[in-house]
């Protein structure tokens, strides 16, 4: 074949492949320049309106029992308050009257034992009729004090049985002929009834604030963090005075979460029960 005829097919395969590229691109260039699909739309019917009222009804339901729920909760945290307070009232009486009773009924016991030794050797001149007269007296004082005094009044019956212990005592040793020893003993029982009279017509009487619950006696108590001492049971009352942590207070009552209480120095007001423990 001849170089002429050879370069023509070359030249015309050239030509062809050229068209057809031509047409592969003018065919990509057409596709990419279609429009895009019209977005879908929905036809959604609307929603029932009796469903939208009934879901409406049972929402109020939910939030009256939420309203109901919270309402309980406070009156439980209330009630917890209170027993709190209550407990620490029993907590600090049990531990005041242990210290009382073992401390006081050392003391006693050792006075008396000395004391009657005493009055037994030393053979008082005191005169049976006087020992008898002073022993009837204090029996006619003890029995009247028991009917005036409360069973709730503690310190009261304190002082009640301490008397009655002395002037059975007493008794004994009249009967033994130990009229020195039982002369003292019928005196210091009357003083135990002396005190009680005492503490009974010095009782503050000041009125109680509405819902305030008086302690069934005076509690020891301490503070377990620096607290303010308010006027009134609540944060907006003024402000006495600031009590340092681990000051020694007396509470006399409660009012919800407060309590009235007596200071070192004197002073009366109420402090949060959760600033105080029992001593």
């Amino acid at each position: 074949m001849s170089k002429s005829k050879k370069g023509s097919e070359s030249k015309a395969y050239r030509i062809a492949a050229g068209i057809l590229l031509i047409g592969l691109l003018c065919g990509c260039v057409h596709r990419q320049t279609q429009p895009p699909p019209a977005p879908l739309t929905l036809d959604c019917p609307p929603y029932p309106t009796e469903k939208i009222a009934g879901l409406t009804v049972q929402n109020q339901s939910l939030e009256n029992d939420l309203a109901s729920s919270r309402a309980r909760i406070d009156e439980l945290e209330k009630k917890a308050a209170d027993l709190e307070i209550r407990m620490l009232q029993k907590e600090a009486m049990v531990n005041e009257l242990n210290r009382r009773v073992s401390l006081q009924q050392r003391q006693l016991d050792d006075a008396i034992t000395e004391v009657v030794r005493t009055k037994s050797k030393l053979r008082s001149i005191e005169s049976k009729a006087e020992t008898a007269s002073t022993i009837a007296e204090t029996e006619i004082a003890v029995k009247s004090m028991r009917g005036r005094i409360a069973d709730t009044d503690q310190e009261g019956m304190e002082a009640l049985l301490k008397a009655e212990q002395l002037l059975k005592l007493s008794t004994r040793e009249f009967k033994a002929q130990n009229y020195g020893g039982a002369l003292y003993l019928a005196v210091q029982s009357k003083n135990q009834v002396s005190a009680g009279d005492s503490r009974l017509q010095g009782r503050d009487e000041s009125t109680p604030l509405a819902g305030e619950v008086a302690f069934d006696q005076p509690l020891p108590l301490k503070l377990t963090k620096n607290s303010n001492l308010r006027e009134g049971p609540d944060f907006k009352y003024k402000v006495l005075a600031t009590l340092t942590a681990g000051a020694s207070i007396i509470g006399y009552s409660y009012k919800e979460n407060w309590i009235r209480v007596d200071t070192e120095d004197g002073m009366t007001g109420w402090v949060h029960q959760t600033l105080v423990m029992a001593r």
